[in-house]
């Protein structure tokens, strides 16, 4: 019997559209999104830490030693005498080399020494056990010697182990690959070759020659081994060049700051002491490098400035011998005014043309021809030629005795001059050579490090504790977008045709009960906890069906909902129980044959029920159990059937309805989803009242306005729709964010 068409609900008109606007987004939106998301915040951010503070446990130790270097300019090591003021040219010699001392600092050259040095062609390291072993080593204390081995766990290093390897050399081929060596008891090892096989054994100390039959052999020395006997040891010689280019990488070099000319020498690796070791080396060899490279320029300067003495010595004294035979000769012979002055001017240049010749001598062994000071001292010659040139000529005009007088006068200040300039330079290069520093030297040498520059604990939990929060609102803000949901309720009505009979917010509590369900304490939200904000949010549901529903003896109202999950069952089973709390007779049966479980809501055993009774093998009054916890009375499922669809038409539904209608004053039937099943269709044509039940955030208008259809095609027309678990605190509802305070 359909019992819809005397009860049904007249609807209010429907909104007008046009003044219907979409509410904007404000910042307590996202407050209290990121509020309802807390937990997700929370767990996200608690996996990020523990991740971190899991990497700070377990990463390898990265340590850091520098040191500081001074580059000064360069020294200018040919005083002034052998060049003018036109000869000095701008060039590097006036500016900082930072730049170009780096280049020769990261050179193979200075790192190479180095690498032979300290012998970083050999790396040997303990084998630790996987994941764990290297953290269980750092903790140990070197100073209690060497660390015992778990029980079966022998041929790994539990800390204190040390080994030096003073001498390993192999075959090419067997360059860059992987070695063992075994501590043997007695100061003993073994050695085994990169397929795993014994190839000699040796004694710490002594050079041992091992034939693996190629033209060189193996040769190792350990010159220290502190391991319990049975440790296996990594061992691996690189070529020099692939040491070098490691060094390299690990190896940097930067200005302390802009134009200081201050160099800081940085190596980060797992060894403090072999990282201290090194970049003095680098720092040492750099600076003996320099040092070694300007004394050589000042020797060099100095032998060709020997070189050049004799030479001007005899050319100083055959001017001389050729000076006095003249005046024995001739007499004494006045030099005018005019001649004086030619002769100190072409004394002058002449002594500046052979200073550029020297110095042009001297370039060409360092410089080719094109080279900008090459040109520059050529030029620079060039013009004194011509300027002497012509001051010849002018000598010419004087008379014929004074000309070869100042021809000769000239000659010995010319040669004068220079022989002074050249025994000044030499002995100035003698100085020079003996006491060169270089252009670099050392201001603070490297330190073996106490603490290690990575990890770093507060920065690395800094930073996991900002990403943690971040991604964790990102995922919520991710979810939230992809929810099924319309957000505005109105536009909804619109759309589908039915009004919005209640908006149930979200209950915190009501998921405790869920948690503490028994058999003794049935999880009723109305009964446990009756003055829950969504208790009175069905309190108005209630109230409203009350007014709507008064032209009925009876009253049967089903509850269904698009699909599994929306909270049927628990708006079912609450409002059940706020009917009864207003002294009315309310039986509530779970009508979902296929997957209902209000039994578990009630706390009762599920035994006999609606499918026993509609099959025949049960009675009413076998079916149904009496609530006083809640005040209402039950029917269960009853028993798994196969076919519940064709048990609802043939097993006399409308009969079983209409019995029970003249006892109760309403009657509340939980029924399966639409859109799974046509058990709600079905049932639905018995009922006086029939609401929809929705969840924020999992549905959409489509799976609404395609349950109304459903429910149309069977000449049902649902009374309207009910919104569960709406948000605390939303702005579509923001009254269900007031509540009484309790009574005290």
């Amino acid at each position: 019997m359909n019992m819809h068409g005397h009860n049904e609900i007249s609807l209010l008109p429907p909104p007008n559209l046009s003044r219907i606007e979409e509410p904007s987004v404000s910042i307590r939106d996202y407050v209290d999104l990121l509020l309802e998301g807390k937990k997700t915040i929370l767990l996200t951010l608690l996996s990020i830490l523990t991740v971190t503070v899991v990497y700070l446990i377990f990463a390898p130790r990265t340590y850091k030693a520098d040191a500081l270097l001074r580059i000064d300019k360069n020294k200018a090591l040919l005083t002034a005498p052998l060049r003018s003021e036109a000869s000095k040219s701008p060039a590097e010699a006036e500016n900082p080399r930072a730049q170009r001392e780096v280049e020769i600092l990261r050179s193979r050259s200075v790192l190479g020494k180095v690498v032979d040095g300290l012998n970083l062609t050999v790396e040997v390291t303990p084998r630790y056990l996987p994941l764990i072993g290297e953290t269980l080593a750092r903790w140990h204390d070197p100073h209690d010697g060497v660390a015992g081995a778990w029980w079966g766990f022998n041929r790994w290093a539990f800390g204190g182990e040390r080994i030096k390897v003073a001498d390993f050399t192999v075959p090419d081929r067997y360059l860059g690959k992987d070695f063992t060596l075994i501590a043997l008891d007695g100061g003993r090892f073994q050695l085994l070759d990169p397929k795993g096989e014994p190839v000699g054994e040796g004694r710490v100390g002594d050079s041992v020659e091992i034939d693996v039959g190629e033209a060189v052999p193996v040769v190792i020395k350990v010159s220290e081994l502190k391991a319990h006997p049975g440790t296996y040891f990594d061992l691996t010689r690189e070529s020099r060049l692939t040491a070098i280019e490691k060094l390299k990488k690990a190896f940097t070099v930067k200005e302390a700051s802009k134009d200081t000319d201050i160099l800081n020498v940085e190596l980060k690796g797992r060894e403090p002491e072999q990282l201290a070791k090194s970049v003095n080396d680098i720092a040492t060899t750099y600076v003996n490098a320099t040092v070694n490279w300007e004394s050589a320029e000042a020797g060099q300067k100095l032998a060709f400035l020997e070189s050049q003495l004799p030479v001007v010595k005899e050319r100083l004294e055959r001017a001389e011998q050729a000076l006095s035979a003249y005046r024995q000769q001739h007499g004494a012979v006045d030099i005018s005014a005019e001649a004086e002055v030619l002769l100190k001017q072409a004394a002058e240049m002449e002594t500046l043309g052979i200073q550029l010749r020297q110095k042009y001598e001297e370039q060409t062994q360092r410089l080719t021809d094109a080279h900008p000071d090459m040109m520059a001292t050529k030029a620079q010659i060039g013009r004194v030629e011509r300027k002497l040139a012509d001051l010849n000529k002018r000598i010419k005009e004087l008379p014929r005795t004074q000309q070869n007088m100042v021809s000769l006068s000239r000659d010995v200040q010319v040669n004068t001059e220079l022989y002074t300039s050249l025994l000044n330079s030499a002995q100035e290069q003698r100085v020079a050579a003996a006491g060169s520093i270089g252009n670099s030297r050392i201001v603070d040498f490297a330190v073996i490090p106490e603490k290690p520059h990575w990890p770093k604990p507060m920065l690395l939990i800094a930073i996991a504790t900002v990403l943690g929060m971040t991604l964790g609102a990102a995922i919520v803000f991710l979810r939230n977008s992809l929810q099924r949901h319309d957000n505005y309720p109105a536009l909804l009505e619109y759309r589908v045709g039915i009004p919005l009979y209640a908006a149930i917010p979200h209950s915190k509590k009501q998921k405790r009960l869920a948690r503490l369900v028994d058999q003794d304490q049935p999880a009723v939200l109305a009964s446990q906890a009756p003055h829950d904000i969504s208790v009175e949010s069905l309190r108005a549901l209630r109230t409203t069906l009350e007014a709507t529903l008064a032209s009925g003896e009876s009253k049967i109202i089903m509850i269904s909902s698009p699909a599994p999950g929306m909270g049927k069952s628990f708006v079912s089973s609450n409002l059940a129980a706020l009917l009864a709390s207003i002294r009315k007779r309310v039986l509530i049966i779970d009508a979902d044959l296929r997957n209902g479980r209000l039994h578990e809501a009630f706390s009762v055993q599920k035994e006999q029920g609606l499918s026993d009774l509609l099959a025949g093998t049960a009675s009413l009054a076998e079916t149904i159990t009496s609530l006083p916890e809640v005040g209402v009375d039950f029917i269960s499922k009853g028993r798994n059937v196969s076919n519940p669809a064709e048990l609802l038409v043939l097993g006399g539904l409308d009969a079983i309805l209409e019995d029970l209608k003249a006892f109760y004053n309403h009657i509340v039937i939980d029924s399966p989803p639409i859109l799974g099943a046509t058990d709600a269709a079905i049932i639905g044509k018995h009922a006086d009242a029939t609401f929809l039940v929705v969840k924020e955030g999992r549905y959409t208008a489509q799976e609404l306005e395609v349950s109304f259809r459903r429910f149309q095609h069977v000449g049902i027309k649902p009374n309207g729709f009910i919104m569960n678990d709406m948000k605390e605190g939303s702005s579509y509802y923001p009254y269900y964010g007031y509540a009484y305070p309790k009574a005290v």
